[in-house]
């Protein structure tokens, strides 16, 4: 009776285990996605970098395709190449010269690398707590 309790109990923990890792691994594509949303955002906001360099070089006058959305553009004449319309938060737009619309985009990607750092930091640290249950589970399983 005493050996059936203990492989009852045994098979318990291994199934608490299994949840444990199943847990891990949800966590671990939750931090995926985060981690590859914030890369495309960095690399949109170096897209925008390259972009303001060339407008600032961009004659007046000059006609070009603005993008309205993905893959949809319009001709546009470019009236003023010094002052943008930036949207600073809640639909607050407010005019910037070139060099301080780069000054907020390199603030954005100090925040962007700081969480994916954090990010990452948590990434790991799952990884080594599901790696040591999952030695645990093979332990146990033998």
């Amino acid at each position: 009776m005493a050996k059936k309790e203990e492989d009852t109990k045994k098979a318990q923990e291994l199934q608490q285990k299994y949840m444990q890792l199943q847990m891990f691994n949800q966590q671990l594509q939750q931090l995926q996605k985060q981690l590859e949303t914030i890369q495309n955002q960095s690399a949109e906001i170096q897209t925008i970098l390259l972009a303001l360099d060339d407008i600032a070089k961009t004659e007046i006058g000059k006609e070009m395709l603005v993008p309205l959305s993905s893959g949809i553009f319009v001709r546009a004449e470019i009236k003023d190449n010094k002052k943008l319309k930036v949207n600073v938060g809640s639909n607050t737009i407010v005019e910037k010269n070139v060099q301080e619309t780069k000054a907020l985009l390199d603030r954005q990607i100090l925040e962007l690398n700081k969480l994916n750092e954090d990010l990452t930091s948590q990434y790991s640290k799952i990884t080594a707590e599901a790696e040591k249950v999952q030695a645990e589970v093979q332990k146990m399983s033998a």
